[in-house]
């Protein structure tokens, strides 16, 4: 029987999508983190921008130099919110 995850789980796993993105969060994190996608929708929709989010950047860097600033631009946006 699945339970409804409460919105700290909710919560806590979105604040983890990034660094689960960027293979830096810790094992046993993000296997919590997987094991939560794989029960809520929600927090699947909020993953599945983010991975669309850095596929869509990466290609942007890959097609032009005219996307280089930007590029630059959410890297740094990404890298400020962390800390």
């Amino acid at each position: 029987m699945n339970t409804v995850p409460s919105r700290l789980e909710c919560e806590e796993v979105v604040v983890r999508l990034w660094p689960h993105l960027d293979g830096t969060l810790p094992e046993t994190e993000r296997e919590r983190v997987i094991a939560h996608l794989q029960e809520c929708a929600g927090c699947r929709s909020h993953y599945d921008f983010a991975r669309a989010f850095l596929v869509a950047v990466d290609r942007a860097g890959r097609e032009g130099s005219e996307f280089a600033a930007l590029r630059e631009r959410v890297n740094r946006a990404v890298a400020a919110s962390r800390r």
